[in-house]
């Protein structure tokens, strides 16, 4: 018996020092990816004042890209997360307040930070959804610009970042998606934009740069989440919502109720997206009616 427990204590001990090497190995791959500069040179995007501009900036900020969703409903930024075993993530204040990077930023960096991923100093920016954004046009980008840098001012510093073992180990193992500026091709980006209308090519646009491949995949078949922890995705494809009609879609997205008369989970930003207009939204639907039928979660 002593033989047997003195080798089931081996072999504990040997996993355990595995375990605490695998950890100490994502340790150091992560510190090198968060610590990368990226050297990226971003195509200017034109701004402007006029308030046809800004109000057309604001209604992407808000109905489309969901920046409030993450920086606040007074974009001064907000705690995401903040657990023991993830750590602690807080989305930026882009106001020009104290604490704020928007009297700091250059034209270039809002779009070297929106569209390719990084912040001012080359460094990849976590949770931002930038391998989305990078689809969006420079009209639409330099709309969203153009209204961010009139937001009133908010006073409120950003908390100290801490990225605990889990995600650093998640990450390594590929279960974390990679850091928007990992995945974004950067000489492309914006690069093929269709026109707006009700059309399965514009739908196809809105719903890349509004997040829904990102939190439903690139299939729309669901199962991912848009943050650590929230609930699974929905499949959007025919295999999930194939009998809902259009009028469903735009009762889920305008009320967060589902043809059943259930509630959609608040992780579904569908409060945000429920601002969209009515040609927005049917283009939307016209994408996703065209996008193949496919089982939850299924590639």
């Amino acid at each position: 018996m002593s033989r047997w427990l003195r080798r089931l204590g081996l072999t504990a001990g040997g996993l355990l020092t595995l375990l605490a090497l695998f950890v100490a190995v994502a340790w150091g791959l992560t510190a090198r990816r968060f610590g990368r500069q990226w050297t990226v040179e971003p195509r200017q995007v034109a701004l402007s004042s006029d308030s046809a501009t800004i109000a057309r900036g604001r209604h992407l900020a808000t109905a489309i890209a969901k920046c409030g969703d993450c920086h606040g409903a007074d974009f001064g930024g907000q705690v995401m997360i903040d657990e023991p075993m993830m750590g602690r993530l807080a989305s930026a204040n882009l106001t020009r307040g104290r604490g704020g990077i928007g009297a700091a930023y250059t034209d270039a960096d809002w779009v070297r930070a929106i569209r390719h991923g990084a912040d001012r100093n080359g460094h990849g920016l976590m949770i931002m959804p930038s391998a989305e954004y990078a689809a969006m046009s420079d009209a639409d980008l330099g709309a969203v610009i153009s209204f961010l840098k009139t937001v009133p001012a908010v006073d409120r510093e950003k908390p100290v970042r801490r990225i605990n073992v889990l995600p650093r180990v998640l990450m390594t193992l590929g279960v974390f998606p990679p850091l928007g500026v990992e995945s974004i091709a950067h000489d492309k980006a914006g690069t093929a934009v269709p026109p707006a209308g009700v059309t399965v090519e514009y739908g196809g646009y809105l719903a890349t740069i509004g997040g829904c491949t990102g939190c439903h995949g690139p299939s729309l078949s669901g199962g991912g989440g848009g943050e650590p922890g929230a609930p699974p995705a929905a499949n959007l494809t025919r295999g999930g919502i194939g009998e809902w009609t259009e009028a469903d879609f735009i009762t889920a997205l305008r009320t967060g109720k589902r043809p059943n008369g259930t509630a959609i989970k608040e992780a579904m930003p569908w409060r945000s997206s429920g601002k969209m207009t009515d040609d927005e939204i049917r283009a939307v639907w016209a994408y996703l009616r065209s996008v193949p039928a496919k089982k939850f979660g299924e590639k």
